[in-house]
């Protein structure tokens, strides 16, 4: 089998495994719960809420984009608008691929389209997903210190993960030290077959932060205001099913939900996502209203794919003829 066949086969199969995963669990959770109950939390919702906390991903998304133009070196993005398609499109291959590997289509565009070198187009992805991890955890820290949301089960000592994670996430994106570090490892280690093709890689990372440290203060102002309003809008989904939910307890919670949502076996999150609310919020709402909470929260993962559907195709497109390009070129020599 050609290796691309192979890795086309092996992106099959593990894509059917993840629809496999997320659909039992559905079956477990809605089995467990009755469609009645979900169904009779959507009746006694408020519609204006509802309207109102479903539509905040639109503001959202364009904070996402703003970020990611804001993140990417000057030169990389010709405009917010630009990086707002990118956004789009990336979100939906999210959908049908796993771990959020779509996002890779921004870096793809970025280092095809313009000068800047692979390792650092790279590197905006990866740095954009630690600002989020990192923003997570600091709003998961301040709902648990202020609100002392009321989850039976839950050990300090994930808390205290909670924070190491935190400060690792901020540490990588304001200091390039450890990536230093783990370079010179891997220069002793890799075998010379691709040692320089991932040192390449590698160095875009201290290139990316070098161009970004004038600007690394607004990004990470952004970041945190993006996460908030991403957990508020969780907390708005309360209120329009009529949960009384503190906001600062939902704040925690929620951002453990969201990483949770994070782990690489559902798709977009479903599921695992819907599990992580039944066990954080039992306390406060009821089973069904949980899980149309959980219905609500997917809604966020599936209307920016919907909005980006038609710019999907047309980066598409670019991709393969790139592909093409390289292939005719290795021929030639």
């Amino acid at each position: 089998m050609q290796p691309r066949a192979a890795a086309r086969s092996s992106r099959t199969f593990g894509s059917l495994i993840t629809i496999a995963i997320t659909v039992a669990l559905l079956t477990l959770l809605y089995r467990s719960i009755g469609l009645r109950s979900v169904a009779a939390a959507f009746h006694g919702a408020s519609i204006g809420w509802l309207i109102l906390s479903v539509g905040a991903i639109i503001p959202i998304t364009v904070l996402r984009a703003i970020r990611f133009y804001w993140v990417a070196p000057d030169g990389a993005l010709p405009g917010v608008v630009e990086a707002l398609r990118l956004t789009l499109a990336a979100s939906a291959l999210n959908v049908v691929m796993p771990a959020k590997s779509g996002d890779l289509l921004k870096s793809y565009v970025i280092a095809t389209r313009t000068d800047t070198p692979a390792g650092v187009a790279l590197s905006i992805v990866v740095y954009e997903r630690l600002l989020d991890v990192a923003a997570l955890c600091f709003w998961c820290l301040i709902g648990w210190v202020f609100g002392r949301p009321d989850v039976p089960g839950l050990a300090r000592t994930f808390w205290l993960l909670i924070l190491a994670l935190g400060v690792v996430s901020a540490v990588l994106v304001t200091w390039d030290g450890p990536v230093v570090v783990m370079r010179a490892i891997a220069a002793r280690m890799l075998p010379s077959k691709f040692r320089q093709r991932v040192l390449t890689l590698m160095d875009g990372w201290p290139a990316l932060l070098a161009a970004t440290r004038t600007k690394r203060s607004s990004v990470v102002a952004l970041s945190v205001v993006l996460w908030l309003s991403h957990l508020l809008q969780v907390w708005s989904f309360t209120i329009a099913l009529n949960a009384r939910v503190p906001v600062l307890a939902c704040l925690s919670v929620s951002a453990i939900a969201l990483m949770a949502g994070q782990l690489p076996v559902t798709v977009s999150g479903v599921g695992t996502r819907d599990l992580a609310l039944l066990f954080l919020l039992g306390r406060y709402i009821d089973r069904g209203t949980i899980a149309a909470l959980g219905l609500l929260t997917a809604t966020r993962n599936f209307l920016p794919p919907l909005l980006g559907m038609p710019f999907t195709k047309a980066y598409a497109e670019m991709a393969v003829e790139a592909a093409r390009r390289i292939g005719g070129r290795r021929a030639d020599a």
